[in-house]
């Protein structure tokens, strides 16, 4: 019960990061995607379904407050999760490198998304321009903030979670 609270705070944290902070500090319109750091790292530390659900959820709340098209955003961020999650209780998941490189993959991905989404709706612009200019310096940008998440939160979660199964095993006994 109390990593899922913190599940909740993260996320409330990073919808605050993403449309609060970053909206102001960012260079040159730059600016990292926490919510996907937030859930590539998650789904590494806790799983597919969980990296998922945590994707939906704080996708669908962060397309209901601030997005456009509903359901896209949380399409993006609940394929993040699964794609964290592939590397849950992988020997080499505990690298920082993989959870980052797995965030910056899932921006470009995500951001390639939503290109195509503005072009379907008419929009015109130069895709060279807008992948050196905005896409790649963002994926790097919330790659490195997946790392120092991922630095954050695994202590943290990895102590809630082992408490979490040794009392529901003890239970069962």
């Amino acid at each position: 019960m109390l990593y899922r609270t913190s599940v909740v705070l993260s996320l409330l944290a990073a919808v605050f990061l993403d449309s609060v902070l970053f909206a102001r500090l960012n260079i040159m319109g730059i600016r990292p995607d926490c919510m996907l750091a937030l859930t590539v790292s998650l789904g590494v530390l806790l799983g597919q379904r969980e990296g998922m659900l945590v994707g939906l959820l704080g996708g669908l709340l962060m397309d209901v407050l601030f997005g456009r098209a509903v359901g896209l955003g949380a399409m993006a961020y609940m394929l993040a999760g699964v794609a964290g999650g592939a590397f849950y209780k992988k020997f080499y998941a505990d690298n920082i490198i993989i959870p980052s490189v797995t965030a910056a993959v899932c921006a470009l991905i995500k951001e390639h998304l939503m290109a195509v989404t503005v072009l379907l709706q008419g929009g015109r612009f130069s895709y060279l321009e807008m992948f050196f200019a905005y896409m790649l310096p963002c994926a790097l940008l919330t790659g490195g903030l997946c790392a120092l998440m991922h630095l954050l939160l695994k202590p943290t979660l990895q102590r809630q979670v082992k408490k979490h199964y040794d009392r529901n095993a003890g239970g069962i006994r």
